[in-house]
């Protein structure tokens, strides 16, 4: 059996310097009409009219908004430069951050609502719409924190693997011991045990349904020099199995709900399941996965592309089974899909691209950042001395 070592991959965004655009204008054609002065006076009444407010209605059917990537003012920039290890959330109306040993929940205004401590020694934060689940990966604790406050904090006898929370505030902690390579343990959204189970490859991803009713989980083995993932979907309320898929040649990352379906983020491949657990879509990798994000209608992934120091993106829609490619000179820090668009942090810039890969909104950016959370029109930035926010309207 593959020791837990064996399956963890470092998923940490790419860290490059800023590089220049590779996209120049291109050069248009001018076109010189030539009308008699006297025509165009005695006619003005005709055609003034059209022209009123033209300069609006072109700037209205531009296809992307240029946002001019102004910061906040007020409590921002916050300063981090003497925290570490810090990353960036959001948590209903509000922002989060989590650095050194402490969660922050903060205002859209920057101001803090509270703190907690979590002093793990390999902090990772999962969150839903209404919970935040800290855990020590490795270790043995973990930490359920709401909108206003902390909720509850457990320590377990076996080592945590991984967790998920739902949007109901349901956690599933993945843990291993003597007996099993995996046992999965639920706890509700008070804290209390309401399902269990065991099994005997290794657990590598774990997803809690919207309504906190099941889960799914991607369990990899090893067979043949080749690695291999079974999907189960497990209800809470029975001991049978909802769904079970082959086993598919891949080490799955990911798993995650989709409308009609399942993502599955594997090694070499991402895959979209049918609810039965069929395959529906195959994309198979042409560069090094670096990052990815999973909405309910959109799979967003960045790639390394091989010695041009610059990016590769993938994103696949439920309603289809096309996947859009996008290639760019500068190397992608952070992504976000939502329903509607996926977000790029390029160091230098942020795009927002919609369902069909088309951009729809830019802004520059003045200095490097690492990760972004968005929420609504505004995006909180976070980089190595201070967090930021600017207007992203689109």
């Amino acid at each position: 059996m593959p020791s837990v070592n064996t399956f963890e991959t470092d998923m940490k965004k790419l860290r490059r310097k800023r590089r220049t655009k590779r996209y120049a204008k291109n050069i248009g054609f001018i076109v010189i009409i030539i009308v008699i002065s006297g025509l165009i006076y005695l006619s003005r009444n005709a055609w003034l009219s059209y022209f009123d407010g033209i300069l609006e209605r072109a700037q209205a059917s531009n296809t992307a908004v240029m946002n001019d990537g102004e910061l906040a003012g007020g409590n921002y920039p916050i300063d981090i430069s003497k925290k570490t290890n810090t990353t960036i959330g959001k948590l209903q109306k509000n922002w989060t951050l989590f650095a050194d040993t402490t969660f922050y929940v903060y205002t859209p205004s920057g101001d803090i609502v509270y703190s907690a401590q979590a002093p793990y020694s390999n902090p990772v934060v999962e969150e839903s719409d209404k919970r935040a689940l800290i855990y020590d990966q490795g270790g043995y604790s973990f930490m359920v924190a709401g909108p206003k406050d902390e909720v509850y904090s457990k320590r377990l006898t076996d080592q945590i693997l991984l967790g998920s929370v739902g949007a109901d505030g349901s956690v599933a902690i993945v843990t291993a011991n003597d007996k099993y390579a995996s046992y999965l343990t639920v706890f509700d959204k008070n804290g209390s045990e309401i399902y269990h189970w065991a099994d005997g490859t290794m657990i590598t991803a774990v997803a809690v349904d919207s309504g906190g009713g099941g889960c799914l989980i991607a369990s990899s083995y090893a067979r043949g020099g080749t690695y291999r993932t079974v999907v189960t979907r497990l209800g809470f309320d029975s001991v049978e199995v909802e769904m079970q898929t082959q086993p598919i040649e891949t080490l799955g990352f990911a798993v995650d709900y989709c409308d009609d379906g399942i993502w599955l983020v594997g090694q070499d491949a991402l895959y979209r399941l049918s609810e039965e657990g069929e395959t529906v879509l195959t994309y198979r990798y042409r560069f090094d996965l670096t990052d990815f994000s999973l909405s309910d209608r959109l799979a967003a992934l960045t790639f390394e592309t091989v010695g041009s120091g610059g990016s590769s993106t993938a994103i696949a829609r439920t309603d289809s089974e096309d996947v859009f490619e996008l290639s760019d000179g500068s190397a992608v820090n952070d992504v976000y899909a939502s329903d509607a668009a996926v977000y790029l942090c390029y160091g230098s810039r942020i795009d927002a691209l919609d369902r069909t890969g088309s951009l729809a909104a830019t802004a520059p950016l003045d200095t490097v950042y690492r990760e972004f959370s968005v929420l609504g029109s505004d995006i909180y930035l976070l980089g190595y001395h201070s967090v930021d926010k600017i207007e992203f309207p689109f």
